[in-house]
């Protein structure tokens, strides 16, 4: 959400899983930090297929904080693709750089690979499924 209460997508690449959380970082200067700081509830949809019918869905809220500057580390350790997207100003890139850590708390999946249709709601804090059709 936005500062004006209106719905905000944005795009970020989640780097790591670590500790039952998904880590992704975002620089300092853009809206979509401060609004992840201001409003740090998330909800993420992917979807991987080619089309429709060979296609998976899934959905995931959770809460997300910005953790500890070392995952900044990890994540260009992991990821050798963020030297060339920082390109020649590497080090200004790192500096400016933010982790946040999502940590979960519902999911579905929608998945039109398999007949019938698999769809699976639940929540990740360790209670029963939400629903499961």
């Amino acid at each position: 959400m936005d500062q004006d209460g209106n719905p905000r997508t944005n795009v970020a690449d989640i780097e790591l899983c670590q500790n039952d959380r998904l880590i992704f970082a975002t620089t300092f200067e853009k809206p979509f930090y401060h609004r992840l700081k201001a409003h740090p509830q998330i909800s993420i949809t992917a979807l991987r297929g080619d089309e429709t019918m060979t296609s998976v869905g899934f959905t995931l809220t959770g809460i997300a904080k910005e953790v500890d500057q070392q995952y900044i580390d990890k994540i260009f350790a992991t990821h050798p693709e963020m030297h060339r997207i920082s390109g020649e100003n590497h080090s200004e890139r790192r500096s400016i750089l933010r982790p946040f850590a999502i940590t979960p708390l519902t999911g579905s999946i929608y998945d039109l690979r398999q007949r019938p249709i698999f769809q699976k709601a639940f929540r990740f804090s360790g209670e029963r499924n939400v629903s499961n059709h």
